[in-house]
């Protein structure tokens, strides 16, 4: 073999696996896509199927649905593990959508999935099942029969939408579901869902248009956790953290003003929730280490709030008195013991002639002498 003729044979090898059959629709006529192969067999069928598929889009266009899906079946079976065959399923699904029957058109794009990974067309499927799922949560009802309206169903859509973000996590409309999802869930009422949506947009798609709108969501989910200063302040924490990374990342976005006021809002709780803390030890407790060490929390936390202005008078009456005021039932009862300091001494054992198991010692005996017996 020939220079020319192995270099031929080179090319040839390395474009065939890119050369895979790929049908085309073009000024309303099917064909096969310059470029690529021909998986029909035999070969000489290939007019006769582009024709039969022309006809059933044909058919479909002049409103004939019933017939074009009858049509798309032949084709799709008549051509099994065959491009043509996903051709047919992809249009099949997007005649039952046009009928809104959902669930037929949802199931023929799963056997599309699992029979064609390699179908050119992917994209177009992933497309449609995404406008369905849209179509769902805009309250389409479904259609039993394409003609019988059946129960609306807008939470239908978020299964729709995760399927979607499963097949194409890089595609086009992965963080859009993920948004839609978040949206739905707000709505709904569904905050697990809504938080897993939001958390899961941030978290992979940082760039993604939708980012400061999550980010302003789910600050507002965190934040709604907390019920006050009186409870646990780590939703609170996480709520500012997510206004502030809005603010640092998107500072012309117009959330960013409103993040501004409310970590001040958010911090102010936060260290709210220290300052009581540190009232109780001191008031209720009797303990004026443990309320200086929450005081001084406080204002790490937020320096500039209202509620640090308190801790520091606090601190300033402590360092002045560390007793508290008297209470009726102080006077009555007595005041609360105050806890024992680490600097104060330790209590003095006692029982020193007692062992580790409490028995008295006694002096060990001679191993000879007038006392052995």
């Amino acid at each position: 073999m020939n220079l020319p003729a192995k270099s031929l044979l080179a090319v040839a090898l390395l474009l065939g696996p890119l050369a895979h059959a790929e049908y085309v629709r073009f000024e309303g006529a099917w064909r096969v896509k310059p470029g690529t192969s021909n998986d029909v067999a035999p070969a000489s069928r290939l007019p006769i199927v582009l024709l039969a598929m022309n006809h059933a889009s044909q058919t479909a266009e002049k409103g004939d649905e019933g017939a074009a899906l009858k049509e798309w079946s032949v084709i799709g079976e008549a051509n099994a593990g065959t491009e043509a065959e996903a051709v047919s399923l992809l249009e099949r699904a997007r005649l039952h959508a046009a009928r809104h029957e959902f669930e037929s058109a949802t199931e023929l794009i799963d056997d599309l999935y699992a029979r064609h990974s390699s179908f050119a067309g992917f994209g177009d499927a992933v497309k449609l099942q995404f406008e369905i799922a849209n179509r769902l949560a805009a309250g389409e009802r479904r259609k039993l029969g394409g003609w019988f309206p059946w129960f609306r169903d807008p939470e239908g859509a978020i299964a729709l939408w995760q399927k979607t973000l499963r097949l194409a996590p890089n595609g086009p409309y992965a963080d859009e579901c993920l948004i839609r999802t978040a949206r739905l869930g707000q709505e709904r009422g569904l905050d697990s869902k809504t938080a897993e949506a939001l958390e899961r947009l941030v978290s992979d798609y940082p760039t993604s248009k939708f980012a400061a709108e999550a980010l302003e969501m789910l600050a507002t989910l965190r934040a709604k956790e907390s019920l006050g200063p009186a409870w646990d302040q780590a939703t609170t924490i996480e709520a500012a953290d997510h206004w502030r990374t809005l603010a640092d990342q998107f500072p012309n976005d117009p959330r960013a003003k409103q993040a501004i006021e409310q970590i001040a809002l958010l911090r102010d709780r936060a260290a709210r929730a220290r300052l009581n803390l540190a009232k109780f030890y001191f008031f209720d407790r009797n303990n004026p280490e443990a309320a200086k060490l929450m005081a001084n929390a406080c204002r790490n936390i937020a320096p500039e709030s209202a509620a640090s202005k308190e801790a520091e008078e606090l601190l300033a009456r402590i360092q002045k008195d560390p007793n508290p005021p008297k209470t009726f039932a102080d006077r009555l009862l007595g005041t609360y013991p105050r806890p024992r300091t680490a600097a104060e001494a330790k209590p003095q054992a006692v029982g020193g002639e007692l062992d580790s198991l409490g028995f008295k010692k006694e002096e060990p005996k001679p191993a000879t002498g007038g006392d052995r017996r």
